[in-house]
C-alpha cells in the first residue's frame, strides 16, 4: 500500500506559519530554464519545523504556477521527498478533475493535495484536484493569493514589499 498523507496533515502544513529567510528575494530571482519556462525555487523551514520549497514557474502570460511543496523526512514515494501541497496555476491550460469528472476550461485554478487523489493516482498526482478561482489572473496576483493562503512571513529587515522579485513581478 502506498503511504498517504492525511487531509488533516495537509491542512496543518498549509496553515503552518512560514518565515522566509532574509535572502528569499534573491533566491527566487535566480532563474533556471526548464523545458521552455523560467523557474526558480526557495527552500526554507516553517515555524513548526517542516521543510518547505516554493517553486515559481512562468512560461508565458497566462501559463504559470506557484507551488508549495513539503520536503518529507519519510517520503510517500521512495527517493522523492517532494510532496506537492498546493499549486496556483494560470489560465494557460484546461484542467480535468478525473475523480469528479469536471473540467476547468482555461481559467486560473488552485490545486490542493488530497487523500483521495493520492490513493487514486498512487501518488503520481496527489494535487490532482483543483478548483477554479477568480482571485487572480496573472502571476503577481497569484503570488499575492498564495502568500496570504500559506501564511508566508517576510523578514522584518526586508523592504516592505511582498511582491515577487524581477522578472516575475511584472515590474
Amino acid at each position: 500500500m502506498t503511504k498517504v498523507v492525511s487531509d488533516a496533515r495537509i491542512d496543518e502544513m498549509i496553515a503552518e506559519p512560514k518565515p522566509l529567510p532574509p535572502n528569499w528575494r534573491r533566491q527566487l530571482a535566480t532563474l533556471k530554464q526548464r523545458e521552455g519556462r523560467n523557474e526558480s525555487q526557495l527552500d526554507f523551514t516553517g515555524a513548526n519545523g517542516t521543510a518547505f520549497r516554493i517553486v515559481v514557474s512562468d512560461r508565458r502570460k497566462h501559463d504559470f504556477s506557484v507551488m508549495l511543496l513539503a520536503m518529507l523526512n519519510e517520503p510517500v514515494v521512495p527517493g522523492r521527498p517532494e510532496f506537492r501541497l498546493l499549486r496556483y496555476d494560470g489560465a494557460g491550460h484546461p484542467h480535468k478533475n478525473t475523480l469528479e469528472g469536471n473540467t476547468i476550461q482555461c481559467k486560473p485554478h488552485i490545486h490542493q493535495a488530497t487523500e483521495r487523489y493520492q490513493i487514486a493516482t498512487r501518488q503520481r498526482r496527489p494535487d490532482g484536484y483543483a478548483v477554479e478561482t477568480a482571485r487572480y489572473q496573472d502571476l503577481p496576483k497569484a503570488w499575492d493569493c498564495f502568500r496570504l493562503d500559506t501564511d508566508l512571513r517576510f523578514p522584518p529587515t526586508e523592504p516592505q514589499t511582498t511582491a515577487l522579485p524581477m522578472p516575475f513581478s511584472g515590474e
